[in-house]
């Protein structure tokens, strides 16, 4: 028996004692006191993590105040397992650290520091605006005035073809010419008298340039060659936009579709065209 009482005693002191704990008396301020921390006025507290712990959320609508915990060590990294023993899986939690907690708090609580303020019931932030698309801007149906089409510039079509040319395969005998006239002029001179001479004189001398020029001469010859011809036409294809004038807010406008436009085209307020 003895020994039994000895073992829960040595149980009682080697382990931390809590807030809720029966039969220990140990009060906020105490240095292995772990639970509830009221804040009240004091300056925000170190934390061990940021963000408020929860187990079990709130129902969607229910706004449940956060509390304030010194825990032993391990608690809040496994605290799914250990928040039966704070009454806690269904709030949130921040968890204060040891040493803020030492520091901090145990020399306020002792100098006389007392809560005299409620604890600020917990508000949720209001949730972000609810994002509000522009309204969608105005489009007018504008007459179409003028429409040209524009096509693209005159195309050049060359092609090659075969044409017979008469070709010489000689040049005139100019030496046999002159020689040819001086000798029908001499032989002309000694035909007739008077001025009948003198015409036989000339006619002998353009006779005989005329046979002495073909002394030499082999003809002439048809030859086929290969002749590029070329002419300009015009464009055939589609045109390559359609040049448009319409009149909006007494303002003359000018665009280019790549499309034929309709009678009438979408704009918006500075008149720009529209798809």
């Amino acid at each position: 028996m003895n020994r039994l009482v000895t073992a829960v005693a040595a149980m009682l002191v080697a382990s931390p004692a809590f807030a809720g704990d029966v039969g220990v008396s140990v009060s906020v301020g105490q240095p292995s006191f772990y639970g509830r921390i009221d804040i009240g006025g004091l300056p925000p507290p170190r934390l061990v993590y940021n963000q408020p712990i929860v187990v079990t959320p709130a129902p969607r609508g229910v706004v449940v105040e956060p509390l304030y915990l010194r825990v032993p060590p391990g608690h809040a990294k496994h605290w799914r397992k250990h928040c039966m023993q704070y009454d806690a899986c269904g709030r949130p939690v921040y968890f204060v650290t040891d040493r803020w907690y030492n520091d901090v708090y145990v020399p306020r609580y002792r100098s006389g520091y007392r809560v005299t303020d409620a604890t600020p019931a917990y508000v949720a932030p209001p949730p972000p605006p609810a994002y509000v698309a522009p309204p969608p801007p105005r489009i007018y149906s504008v007459p179409v005035a003028t429409v040209h089409a524009v096509v693209g510039p005159p195309e050049q079509r060359c092609w090659v073809e075969r044409q017979q040319v008469v070709e010489d395969r000689g040049n005139v005998n100019v030496p046999g010419a002159i020689a040819g006239a001086v000798i029908g002029g001499v032989l002309g001179h000694q035909i007739g008298g008077g001025h009948g001479k003198d015409l036989a004189t000339i006619g002998g001398a353009v006779a005989g340039g005329a046979i002495g020029a073909n002394v030499g001469r082999d003809g002439e010859r048809v030859v086929t060659r290969d002749v590029q011809r070329c002419r300009t036409v015009q464009s055939d294809a589609r045109p390559a936009y359609w040049e448009i004038t319409y009149y909006f807010r007494g303002q003359t406008h000018r665009a280019q579709l790549s499309s034929p436009p309709g009678r009438t085209i979408l704009v918006d307020e500075r008149g720009l065209p529209r798809a």
